[in-house]
């Protein structure tokens, strides 16, 4: 809301804000970014030239302190549109500090004759600078902090993006879940090779458990990590993925929902809370018999789906953090056959609802191997 309210009542005249859409020029992946007059005086009807795919962009910067109608928004669109010929460019982009309409945006660039147009309004802008990638120039341009949760957000960003480019070259890899065993086999092993061997807690000495035991640390940036990465193929939007939610949510039809997920505002402490437990149970059960860590396995499994941190992909995290915590504790992996029968894993998971582990607990164990 803060940064709404900053783009809409804009107080730091125009240079600024020719400044700042620049920033967001070059975060959308235009180069050549080259403002025509930073410290005032005519522009030649173009306030900031660009490149991007082979075309000469002209970008116009529409951002006034009071509240226009759209019509005024418009004739402005309009006169900046000029532009576009006078400086021989072939696409147009428009920003503007104002909410506009879905059919406004579909408005103004049917006036552009066919020409290649972007339009930024305030929606728009706003999300770019409330995501990880649009932080810096939030803070430059709004002087607007970022909260310990969106500091969360954009160390997961920069570690998925260099993970990204490292997997990019597993070209042996076809499917996600093989190029994130993969990630996983290098932090658990030492030495070996990483798609036949395992490690082994029989065989190593505290020093190096510390190394190869990464989930019996599990915090909450690589809970986002994994999220992010598991997501990475899927049609979620960018701003939710490694992303713990921000909304309500429920099991079942709106107006008879049959489980209600614990309130946005406590996601962050109880998934801290549940994350810490993780860690002393697991400490509770290095070297245990497979009951005992089946147990355990259980109840965090449980316990996560039931917090439901993010908004989607919950189960295939829950599944990633149960596979490499029997990798981990027994040297074992859980097969298929844990959800070959959808119905009776629902029947376990409702059973851990009303007070009863066990149907889940024994589903866990039969499935290790």
């Amino acid at each position: 809301m803060a940064t709404e309210t900053e783009l809409r009542e804009w107080r730091y005249g125009q240079t600024q804000a020719e400044r700042l859409c620049a920033a967001l020029l070059h975060i959308e992946g235009f180069d050549g970014v080259d403002p025509q007059a930073p410290l005032g005086g005519p522009d030649g009807t173009k306030d900031i030239l660009c490149n991007r795919s082979g075309k000469r962009w002209v970008s116009a910067v529409h951002f006034p302190p009071t509240h226009p109608s759209f019509a005024d928004v418009r004739s402005k669109f309009v006169s900046d549109f000029e532009g576009v010929a006078r400086n021989g460019a072939s696409a147009f982009a428009f920003f503007v500090n104002q909410p506009l309409s879905l059919a406004q945006p579909q408005d103004l660039s049917g006036l552009t004759g066919g020409i290649e147009t972007e339009i930024y309004h305030l929606e728009r802008i706003r999300g770019i600078l409330d995501s990880p990638k649009g932080y810096g120039a939030r803070l430059e341009f709004l002087r607007i902090p970022m909260t310990p949760e969106e500091q969360l957000a954009l160390w997961s960003a920069l570690n998925y993006d260099l993970i990204r480019k490292l997997l990019d070259n597993e070209t042996r890899f076809a499917r996600l879940e093989e190029k994130l065993d993969l990630v996983l086999a290098r932090t658990t092993a030492l030495s070996v090779d990483l798609l036949r061997e395992r490690s082994s807690l029989e065989q190593v000495g505290e020093g190096a458990l510390e190394i190869e035991t990464p989930i019996a640390r599990l915090s909450l940036a690589t809970l986002c990590w994994i999220h992010r990465l598991l997501t990475e193929d899927s049609p979620a939007p960018e701003a939710v993925r490694g992303r713990l939610r921000s909304v309500q949510v429920w099991i079942g039809p709106p107006n008879a929902p049959t489980l209600v997920l614990p309130p946005p505002e406590e996601v962050v402490p109880r998934t801290r809370e549940l994350l810490e437990w993780w860690k002393a149970g697991y400490a509770g059960v290095v070297g245990g018999s497979k009951d005992e860590v089946a147990l355990v396995l259980a109840e965090f499994h449980h316990r996560f789906l039931s917090l439901h941190p993010f908004l989607d992909a919950n189960g295939r995290v829950a599944r990633v953090l149960l596979n490499e915590g029997a990798r981990e504790l027994l040297n074992m992996r859980v097969s298929r056959d844990l959800i070959a029968d959808p119905g009776a894993y629902i029947a376990a998971l409702q059973a851990a609802d009303a007070g009863d582990l066990n149907p889940l607990v024994r589903m866990i164990s039969a499935s290790l191997e």
